[in-house]
């Protein structure tokens, strides 16, 4: 394991001995900190930061301890809702300002990179955070967090700092201006193992990949044929072929909660997608309810589709469901209960046609999210339809019985899924008695069958 000797820390608000602080086997420390209780309601001497909450919760602190010690790659495999977001934004602000590091942040695209920008500006010092973007452009709305183009100064001229960027932005730049201490991949298995390589020139040796791997596998347009059987391949999940290159020098180190999915869709998420990495839910009570009758976590509508996907059956049966939610629901949550808002609702398909064809019936309803579960990655709702991936398939093809997009369709709710499921689908299954992928997708239609229909 490496130790970082930090930069000049003048002027910042990092413990001066940072630099002693962040020896081998020794996790950050707040010295000098004292709980306003103790001090009969005076201020302490030193700002608690938000960030410092990852030392109270044992997996996350893991993670500081593995980065802090200098591992050169530390991975956190993590399932939907257990807070990645989160931990990339607390552990760069951290890290930025306990050891004076330099840390670099490569999101998978601009919006999660406006995101990330925003939440950081909001629990760090704005002279610390700033978002890279193109010169030219319009500029996004990254709230406090400042922007930096063109030919400006990257990095402070001492103490440390973050800087927010896509891979695309890492990638086109000068790694000699960019060079950062510590590379942290958000959505790190949306990030390929080529990507990753090439990222690796941005740091000085040591990257931090955050990140679902139950996520849909990167897209990669060229013919990767070359290496179907390699377990480096450089169309892989950036994380899956580390682990298979330099398996000796990754830190693993996997979050187990979800603060998003309820009991009930955990218990299924996390017994189908995620048997090797189990989870539990910590999400708070809540519920939506429809005329009163509060609404099952899991809910399912059968349905035919005679013309395929593109029937205008399964836009119709999205769309009723839409309505029907919309209408009479009501959210419950420890704030208590409001109606059901559009900004609170949505609608994820497999397919751009049926996005688009959802989209336009309900023009009157914009603030309705509507889209594939390629563009949803990431994203939640208190109330979500979904659109399996078989409806209107005659037969098991690889994208409609693709675990990863299923599971990224089963896991955009907090408090109700409705599954839209054809009625065909069953005569598919039987069709196709070998196989073992087949067999699974049988498994949780199965399962998706025995919840109360919608």
């Amino acid at each position: 394991m490496r130790t970082f000797k930090p930069r000049n820390n003048t002027g910042t608000s990092a413990v001066s001995g940072a630099g002693k602080g962040a020896t081998q086997g020794a996790a950050p420390v707040e010295e000098g900190v004292v709980d306003a209780p103790a001090l009969g309601g005076e201020q302490s001497a030193q700002r608690v930061r938000p960030s410092q909450d990852l030392l109270r919760d044992p997996i996350t602190a893991e993670v500081v301890l593995g980065v802090w010690s200098g591992d050169p790659a530390v991975t956190v495999p993590a399932p939907p809702g257990s807070g990645k977001t989160r931990l990339t934004v607390h552990l760069a602000d951290l890290l930025a300002d306990r050891a004076g590091l330099r840390v670099g942040i490569a999101a998978q695209t601009r919006a999660q990179a406006t995101e990330i920008a925003c939440r950081l500006a909001k629990i760090s010092d704005r002279a610390m955070v700033g978002l890279l973007w193109k010169a030219s452009g319009v500029r996004p709305d990254s709230g406090d967090c400042p922007i930096i183009t063109g030919r400006q100064q990257i990095w402070p001229a001492g103490g440390g700092a973050v800087r927010v960027a896509t891979s695309a932005k890492w990638l086109s730049s000068e790694p000699e201006r960019l060079a950062a201490d510590v590379l942290i991949v958000d959505e790190a298995y949306q990030c390929t193992y080529a990507d990753l390589c090439a990222l690796g020139a941005m740091t000085a040796g040591q990257v931090v990949l955050v990140g679902d791997s139950g996520q849909i596998a990167p897209v990669v347009t060229g013919d990767v044929s070359r290496w179907e059987d390699s377990p480096t391949g450089p169309h892989l999940p950036a994380p899956i072929a580390l682990a298979a290159a330099h398996g000796d020098a990754v830190t693993t180190i996997a979050l187990r909660h979800t603060w998003r999915l309820g009991p009930v869709t955990t218990r299924l998420v996390s017994d189908v997608f995620y048997a090797d990495m189990p989870f539990t839910s910590r999400r708070p009570a809540e519920h939506v309810s429809l005329d009163g009758v509060v609404l099952p976590e899991l809910a399912h509508r059968v349905l035919t589709a005679p013309d395929g996907p593109t029937s205008s059956s399964v836009a119709a049966a999205a769309v009723d469901r839409v309505r029907t939610l919309l209408a009479g629901g009501a959210l419950t949550t420890g704030e208590g209960t409001r109606p059901l808002l559009e900004a609170d609702v949505a609608v994820v398909v497999p397919h751009v046609s049926q996005a688009a064809a959802i989209r336009a019936m309900l023009a009157d309803h914009p603030g309705v999210l509507c889209g594939t579960a390629n563009a949803l990655q990431g994203l939640e709702r208190a109330a979500v339809v979904a659109v399996h991936p078989m409806v209107g398939k005659r037969t098991a093809d690889p994208f409609s019985i693709d675990a990863a997009r299923l599971c990224v369709m089963l896991s955009r709710h907090r408090c109700h899924l409705t599954v839209l499921v054809d009625a065909y689908t069953p005569t598919v299954w039987a069709d196709n008695p070998e196989d073992g992928v087949v067999a699974r997708s049988a498994g949780v239609m199965d399962r998706l069958l025995a919840t109360p229909a919608a």
